[in-house]
């Protein structure tokens, strides 16, 4: 593909982030993107077969930028390995109540409605999941190690309630307007990891 083309697609993918995140699958439209990426409509078809598709290259451009993220916060052993995931968290969660109007994880808007969606693009939003769940657990067995983490917790148990906890205070934080639901995330999350 040439520098033109990664270039038309890579603003398409862009534009696409920032209104899935927003509005969700069903919610946006292509036109409204075309026209923020300054593609013409036969371009959009020339890149992706379907929405689907389209939704597809979205999500791996986000899992790329925050499995990146996530690696560069969890591999800095100037902190110990519970600090890591803290401030992760602490850093993740005022980025989504920064934007205005308010969006929120990718992975939980699609989530949302992943009934909707084609058994592959479920699967592939599993295996993202995944991923992201086998991150925090290599942070949570570290820090059992470490002594700072529970050693009767399952590290994969605790790492999906983690996820499960943080896409659920993202969704309410949506709804309330403030980030109170954060707040709580942080403070009953992390003291029931407690040793």
């Amino acid at each position: 593909m040439s520098k033109e083309n990664n270039s038309t697609r890579a603003r398409l993918v862009a534009e696409g982030l920032k209104s899935m995140v927003i509005n969700g699958y069903d919610g946006i439209g292509l036109n409204a993107i075309l026209e923020a990426a300054g593609v013409p409509k036969g371009s959009f078809y020339y890149f992706f077969k379907s929405k689907e598709a389209f939704a597809g290259a979205v999500l791996d451009a986000y899992e790329a930028h925050y499995g990146h993220v996530r690696a560069s916060h969890f591999e800095d052993t100037r902190l110990s390995p519970l600090q890591r995931l803290r401030r992760y968290f602490a850093e993740a969660g005022p980025l989504h109540f920064a934007e205005q109007p308010m969006g929120g994880c990718l992975y939980g808007v699609f989530g949302q409605l992943a009934p909707a969606r084609s058994p592959a693009f479920r699967q592939r939003l599993a295996e993202v999941f995944g991923r992201w769940q086998a991150q925090i657990q290599a942070v949570l067995a570290e820090a059992q190690a470490a002594g700072e983490v529970n050693p009767q917790l399952d590290p994969r148990q605790a790492a999906a309630f983690l996820i499960e906890a943080y896409e659920g205070a993202l969704i309410r934080m949506k709804v309330d307007g403030n980030n109170d639901a954060f707040e709580r995330f942080m403070q009953f999350a992390f003291a029931a990891l407690a040793v």
